[in-house]
């Protein structure tokens, strides 16, 4: 059966907040609950909480904008390093301190899908005619080659690991706004959102 009424405030407005949706058999099933109906009563119920929050997001975003990340560092909302974790971070300020590290990111155009950069391709080896001459990968091969191996990971759906900072934010460049970490005391998950 379907409820096809319109709950008018107006004549122009409808009113959604009387409005359940389409009434089928499923929602009243004792046996299993209706996952879409409940998640919609959760959004539905959290919704001023979620307003604030992006409010006072934004407010914060708007008072750290102008600070450098220097600033940033002398009020220890973010870490002195880019390297390894304090020996005190939390996932909490993590959070917090990845989501001021952003502001300072600039993200790749989409078309650029793998961290790149000059003689990031070629591999070679040890060359003895040439007195110990190296002619293999890199640092920055080495290096390009693990961000690109997390990127196809976590783009695969999956979860990955990063142990320093600036990988997070080299990743970040690839997917700003879906990239979700997780720090695990001395580590960190990194996923997309989907």
């Amino acid at each position: 059966m379907k409820d096809t009424r319109k709950y008018c405030v107006s004549s122009n407005h409808v009113d959604h907040s009387t409005f359940g949706g389409e009434i089928t058999i499923e929602d009243f099933n004792t046996y299993s609950p209706n996952k879409k109906r409940i998640s919609n009563q959760i959004d539905g119920m959290n919704l001023h909480e979620t307003i604030k929050k992006k409010q006072n997001k934004g407010n914060e975003k708007k008072k750290y904008k102008n600070m450098t990340l220097e600033e940033l560092k002398e009020l220890r909302l973010i870490s002195n390093t880019n390297g390894r974790p304090t020996s005190f971070m939390t996932d909490e300020k993590w959070q917090k301190e990845f989501n001021l590290r952003k502001m300072f990111i600039t993200p790749h155009p989409k078309e650029i899908k793998k961290l790149k950069g000059k003689c990031s391709m070629e591999s070679g080896m040890w060359n003895e005619e040439t007195q110990g001459k190296y002619d293999g990968c890199t640092s920055w091969q080495s290096y390009c080659s693990y961000i690109n191996d997390i990127l196809n990971n976590i783009r695969s759906g999956q979860v990955d690991y990063c142990y320093y900072i600036y990988q997070i934010l080299d990743i970040a460049k690839f997917h700003y706004n879906t990239l979700k970490t997780k720090y695990c005391n001395g580590y960190w998950e990194v996923w997309l959102e989907r």
